[in-house]
C-alpha cells in the first residue's frame, strides 16, 4: 500500500506504524482532519487508539469514523468504542458533531458514521 501511495505524488509522509495506545511518530496537531473507514473491527484497531487520533488532528479539525453498525454489538473491540468516545468527550478532548446510522454501508450491513470536532 505504501508503494502504491508513493506513486500518486500527493502524499508527503509514508509511515508504517502500529495504531494503538502507543505514541505515533507524528507531531501533535499535524492534520486538519482525519477519516477512518473500516478501522474498528475484530482483529483490527481498538478504541485505545482514539487519543492518538485526537492528538495528531489540529484543534478545530474533524475526525470522521465509519464502521458496520452491527459491530457495536458483536465485536469485543467495538463494544467499548462508544463508551470510550463519550469518555473522551467528557474529558474535553473532542465534541460529537454528528452520528448517523444508514443502510448499505457494506454489502448486507448498515453502517454508523461519527463526526467529532477536536477541541
Amino acid at each position: 500500500m505504501l508503494d502504491v501511495a508513493k506513486t500518486k505524488n500527493v502524499y508527503k509522509n509514508f509511515l508504517k506504524e502500529f495504531l494503538g495506545p502507543n505514541r505515533l511518530n507524528i507531531d501533535d496537531d499535524t492534520y486538519d482532519g482525519m477519516t477512518a473507514c473500516g478501522l474498528f473491527c475484530d482483529g483490527h484497531v481498538g478504541p485505545n487508539c482514539l487519543e492518538q487520533l485526537i492528538r495528531i488532528v489540529k484543534p478545530g479539525g474533524h475526525i470522521c469514523i465509519g464502521l458496520r453498525e452491527t459491530l457495536l454489538h458483536t465485536s469485543e473491540n467495538c463494544k467499548e468504542l462508544e463508551p470510550r468516545m463519550a469518555a473522551l468527550q467528557d474529558e474535553g478532548l473532542w465534541q460529537q458533531v454528528h452520528r448517523e446510522v444508514f443502510p448499505g454501508y457494506c454489502v448486507g450491513f448498515d453502517g454508523v458514521v461519527y463526526v467529532y470536532k477536536v477541541l
